[in-house]
């Protein structure tokens, strides 16, 4: 059977070829290519009776659909998603996440905004001030300065407990200032054990402090998880552990921090340093392998913070921290010489200065992006 040369639509000619199943030309092929996958319904004016004048124009959309239908044009041929390129995601941009334009989100604000929340931390300095003058609270006996320092932490990681994500529905503003009372106020019992600190003017100790208590906490949780996990799992259970094993994951749901800012926790943990998740990171298993002592954790805590603290004030306070871990160090020099008999330290302190290099490595990097966040102005709170 010879085929149809003329579109079995329009009627003009045509090289014969089928297209969704009948014979026809270019131009109805791409009509009901364009009509099967619109959402618009077309209706006729003229009582469904239209028919294509003799160069093929059809005035109505409504019949040509139903006569391509009728000659037998089926859907079922159409194919999607066959283009060359793909669609891709335009990435997240300063403009795109602040919700203004380029060229003004690079100004600061010549006002605070009046909408901000202010958070009065005069009772937490009365506090810390309190604290620093009434001293440890029980007398404490030890030949070294650094054994002080180890007898209070014993009874800080006493009484330390970490929020139970199973029992906490919301962890808020209430939680989050919680939490910050209580590292402030344990870091200021701690430091109250040494006694050169205490001999220092208030003013200038509510400096160190303000300097210290973050960076102290980075490196106690650090050396808490390390615990937890010798303490719950065993070694042979430990050494199979794949590098970055997930342990817990919070879920960012019972994160509220709208009072903080009106951006998401994923969106605000570009800018700060937000712990929500505990993995088998290089810092833990570094100190799982060094499992130090007391003495050798006081002494990193020591270290770390006098060392940062004299960085970041420059100054007085960088002779007094310099003088500070001097001091302590002659004392870690005692202990592994006279107590461990152990004259051959070198490679145990070189573990715990590169956990503490480490530690100030990630503050610095977390310090250079949360101060684009002061520039864009993302917080929504002031103190």
């Amino acid at each position: 059977m010879t085929p149809s040369k003329n579109c079995q639509i329009c009627r003009v000619p045509t090289n014969g070829k089928r297209h969704y199943g009948v014979v026809s030309c270019r131009a109805c092929s791409a009509f009901f290519r364009r009509a099967g996958c619109s959402n618009r319904s077309k209706k006729c004016k003229k009582q469904e009776i239209c028919e294509a004048k003799e160069d093929g124009f059809f005035a109505c959309k409504f019949c040509r659909l139903q006569k391509c239908l009728g000659a037998g044009m089926s859907s079922e041929s159409f194919q999607f998603n066959r283009d060359g390129y793909q669609v891709v995601k335009i990435p997240m941009t300063m403009d795109t996440f602040l919700g203004k334009p380029n060229f003004i989100i690079f100004r600061a604000s010549n006002e605070p905004s009046s909408s901000k929340n202010f958070i009065d931390v005069q009772y937490l300095i009365d506090r810390v001030t309190q604290v620093l003058q009434e001293g440890p609270e029980t007398p404490l006996n030890s030949k070294s300065r650094l054994g002080k320092l180890s007898l209070g932490l014993r009874k800080i990681q006493g009484a330390t407990t970490y929020p139970d994500p199973k029992s906490v529905e919301i962890y808020g503003k209430n939680e989050v200032l919680a939490q910050m009372e209580y590292d402030i106020l344990s870091v200021t019992k701690w430091v109250t054990h040494f006694d050169e600190f205490q001999k220092l003017p208030h003013e200038l100790k509510l400096t160190m402090l303000e300097g210290i208590w973050n960076i102290w906490w980075k490196l106690e949780r650090i050396s808490n998880v390390a615990r937890n996990l010798k303490a719950n799992l065993k070694e042979e259970i430990l050494r199979k552990l794949k590098k970055d094993h997930l342990f817990h994951a919070w879920d960012l749901k019972q994160l509220d921090l709208s009072w903080v800012s009106k951006y998401t926790v994923e969106e605000l943990k570009f800018f700060l340093d937000i712990p929500t998740e505990i993995r088998l990171d290089p810092l833990t298993q570094l100190m799982l392998d060094l499992d130090p002592s007391d003495i050798e954790l006081s002494f990193m805590l020591s270290q770390l913070c006098f060392h940062y603290v004299g960085k970041r004030f420059q100054g007085e306070i960088l002779k007094i921290s310099e003088k500070f871990q001097e001091i302590l160090a002659d004392d870690l020099h005692e202990y592994y010489v006279n107590e461990m008999s152990n004259p051959y330290y070198m490679k145990r302190l070189a573990k715990m200065m590169k956990i503490n290099n480490q530690i100030q490595l990630d503050v610095y990097r977390s310090k250079v992006r949360s101060s684009l966040a002061y520039v864009f102005d993302i917080f929504d709170v002031v103190k």
